[in-house]
């Protein structure tokens, strides 16, 4: 990812805290003998005046109940286990640590559980958290818009992610880890990424986050975490020969981990398409523009130099975080080139040309 989520933003957690406390609750209580608890009745008094206002609560909670129920004692323990792993955050983004699914062992309690937190999501933009006057989801929303760059999707800061506000449409809310396959984190707020239109429905999905394209358990990148993903184009040739346009080499660091991220949203090609070889033409041509609106004279070697320092300092001010950062690359690039004996002359008369 480019940049990360606030951890603030998932203060807000107790729709979700309070529901998993409650399953475990009832799970130990089936291992025990006893009848579980009425939902109602375990929620904490300091919520359940929101919680009553999600009706189907109750009954979901049942059906769970009653899915459980006929399970020997072995089988509620992988229920119990799974409650506990697919919420076990950060931990859960290291390949060494399990997070198993239920579906095929027990599909009636996987069920239930999708439907139980498939609820309990779609109430984050119900419920408040006591005190306060916004709905969890949009109080979600004003804290994560305040703090990504630019306003826009880390994951692939191309892509504006809409401003909190009733007038407009809540972006997209992802559910990192997809509900489909790890349900009981369907409402964890550390498992929902407020995502662009694109990534979230053409490239993400329900595509596990967790795997590789031959399902083998991968580090991925945690995206409330602090490490950020940078670009390059180091590599790059500019003047491959051919009459092509430059060859492009696209580095993203760290590497391993965030091989998965690139994986699933196609990010080399959709960088390299959508992007460079659409792009770089018209980024000479600001440089260009840039460089008489100074006059600064390309004819000279030394005044495309300048000019391309120049200009390279202003790329990091594009909307864009992606942009920002490819741009000022490209230009680090022939900057590099032109201080070259060897490649400067091909360069230089590349620009001359261009202009």
């Amino acid at each position: 990812m480019l940049f990360t989520y606030p951890i603030a933003a998932t203060t807000n957690n107790w729709v979700s805290s309070t529901i998993i406390e409650i399953l475990r609750t009832a799970l130990a209580a089936l291992q025990s003998g006893v009848q579980p608890p009425d939902f109602h009745n375990a929620v904490p008094q300091i919520y359940k005046v929101e919680f009553q206002r999600g009706r189907k609560f109750s009954d979901l909670y049942s059906a769970f109940i009653d899915a459980c129920r006929p399970l020997d004692p072995n089988q509620q323990e992988l229920v119990l286990t799974a409650l506990f792993d697919q919420n076990r955050f950060p931990e859960i983004f290291d390949a060494s640590t399990r997070c198993p699914g239920i579906a095929l062992i027990l599909p009636a309690v996987h069920q239930a559980a999708q439907n139980l937190f498939a609820y309990a999501f779609e109430k984050l933009s119900d419920l408040r958290t006591p005190g306060s006057t916004e709905t969890v989801r949009a109080r979600y929303h004003q804290l994560v818009h305040a703090h990504i760059e630019s306003g826009c999707c880390p994951f692939c800061g191309l892509e504006i992610i809409e401003a909190p506000d009733p007038d407009l449409v809540d972006p997209d809310l992802d559910h990192y880890l997809a509900a489909s396959k790890y349900p009981f984190a369907g409402a964890n707020l550390r498992n929902l990424t407020a995502m662009g239109t694109t990534c979230n429905r053409s490239y993400k999905g329900a595509q596990d986050i967790l795997l590789d394209d031959v399902n083998q358990r991968v580090d991925c990148m945690d995206p409330y975490g602090e490490e950020h993903v940078s670009l390059s184009l180091e590599g790059t040739a500019l003047l491959p020969g051919g009459g092509s346009g430059p060859s492009w080499v696209i580095n993203f660091d760290p590497d391993m981990k965030s091989r998965n991220w690139r994986r699933i949203f196609k990010m080399e090609k959709r960088l390299r398409l959508n992007l460079l070889e659409r792009q770089y033409q018209t980024w000479l041509s600001h440089c260009i523009s840039y460089a008489a609106a100074h006059n600064i004279d390309l004819s000279e070697r030394e005044g495309a130099l300048e000019a391309v320092r120049k200009f390279k300092n202003t790329c990091k001010y594009e909307t864009f975080p992606t942009v920002a950062r490819l741009k000022t690359s490209f230009f680090e690039l022939i900057e590099a080139a032109l201080a070259n004996a060897e490649s400067a002359d091909k360069v230089h008369n590349f620009l001359v040309e261009a202009a």
